[in-house]
């Protein structure tokens, strides 16, 4: 639905182009124009912009000012609704991830994965989030991070949506730099373990299917070691210790870690699976050039959605749900990653 409708406004802003450039020629051949009403029409119904833009480039109606200040205003009102549309739609990104490293009994296993909700609740009671995961029926759900915010710290909606989804499948729950700087997570922590989702804190826990096994690790977000939040903290050190003490050689190991931004090492200590967030989809996605910025990355970041691999090793990266310092997403809606293991022979 989403496509479609970006190439329905693409369309419209064509057509409300085209219509201020055949009307302007109209009024020079001294010919029956287009009422200024079906202009108004065309830019009200989605071709706001290619109406301005056909004003400015062809010089017409640009003197008007009922009519231009008419199609700012409809600008306007469409950024709004876009603005808004762009931050509580959510997407569903699929990915099939095969490896021949995956166990025969653990080929379609359904993962769902949440990261970066930052205390975002999709209408009533976060019932879209909730029905989404349902529907997919998962085998697991993955938290990697920052399901809180420290600027906006509340535990009730995180809660609230824990108790709900937990009897659809096993909850995992990860760290993020946002859980560790409130300086709150201990109450959070009890209350997750309480309500029966498994916390990840530089541990692995062994899953069964039939006579197959897999391990699902979890590290604490490194900013742990840090009293405040650093743009250009990285600590690979913390990280390369917890991994090394949780892997489990010789099995297929999913590890769950805030930060993508260390894919080199997760590839280096041979890791099979990896899911991450932090980057926000890099905020804002501009086409041909991706994402633009992302903490710990800086500028035009390498990792900031999607799947990445180096030979035996697959990261995947969210881009997240809610919003942090910066209160909104461009061309970058809110995502749920859904990841199914498919073994090879």
């Amino acid at each position: 639905m989403v496509i479609y409708l970006k190439y329905y406004f693409i369309l419209m802003n064509i057509l409300g182009f085209l219509f201020m450039y055949i009307d302007k020629e109209k009024a020079k051949n001294g010919k029956l124009r287009i009422k200024e009403s079906i202009l108004i029409i065309a830019a009200v119904i989605g071709g706001s912009l290619g109406s301005y833009a056909g004003m400015q480039i062809f010089r017409y109606k640009s003197e008007h000012g009922e009519f231009k200040y008419g199609i700012l205003l409809i600008i306007l009102i469409h950024l709004v609704i876009f603005i808004y549309l762009g931050n509580n739609i959510i997407s569903i990104s699929r990915f099939s991830i095969e490896s021949r490293n995956i166990p025969t009994e653990f080929n379609g296993y359904k993962i769902v994965q949440i990261s970066d909700l930052h205390n975002k609740v999709f209408f009533e009671n976060n019932n879209r989030l909730v029905n989404i995961i349902k529907n997919e029926k998962p085998d697991a759900i993955f938290f990697t991070g920052d399901i809180a915010d420290r600027r906006n710290y509340s535990e009730d909606n995180i809660m609230l949506l824990m108790e709900k989804i937990k009897t659809y499948a096993p909850v995992y729950f990860v760290t993020g730099n946002n859980e560790i700087l409130s300086g709150k997570f201990s109450s959070l922590e009890k209350k997750l373990k309480a309500c029966g989702v498994i916390v990840l804190r530089n541990i692995s826990v062994l899953v069964k299917r039939g006579s197959s096994e897999i391990y699902i690790s979890g590290i604490d977000d490194p900013v742990i070691n840090k009293s405040e939040y650093e743009e250009n903290y990285k600590d690979t050190s913390f990280a390369k210790e917890e991994i090394e003490k949780i892997k489990k050689d010789g099995s297929y190991n999913i590890l769950l870690s805030h930060r993508p931004e260390l894919f080199k090492l997760y590839a280096d200590e041979k890791i099979d699976l990896i899911f991450t967030g932090h980057a926000h989809g890099g905020q804002v996605i501009l086409p041909f050039l991706g994402g633009v910025i992302a903490p710990n990355q800086g500028f035009f970041p390498e990792y900031y959605k999607g799947v990445y691999r180096n030979e035996d090793t697959s990261m995947v990266v969210s881009r997240g749900l809610g919003n942090s310092l910066a209160p909104v997403r461009l061309f970058n809606l809110p995502e749920i990653v859904i990841v199914n293991l498919k073994g090879q022979s």
